[in-house]
């Protein structure tokens, strides 16, 4: 088990738009992780990351919406 907390930021289509979403909110690759489910991608991100920051959505690659 991890130290960290993660937070869900929503399924993808693919672990590069996932990583391309965290890219956009200037989310550091250290922080986030993905997890293949299915023909979806799971985005999480650290939670002491977000610090309290809303996230951008462009809706790029996102399978789920967003809200």
């Amino acid at each position: 088990m991890s130290g960290w907390d993660f937070d869900d930021a929503g399924k993808f289509g693919s672990e590069r738009a996932a990583e391309d979403f965290a890219r956009a909110n200037n989310i550091d690759p250290r922080d986030i992780r993905t997890r293949r489910k299915g023909e979806q991608v799971e985005l999480e991100i650290r939670r002491s990351a977000l610090d309290g920051r809303r996230l951008r959505d462009g809706g790029e690659g996102r399978r789920d919406g967003w809200g």
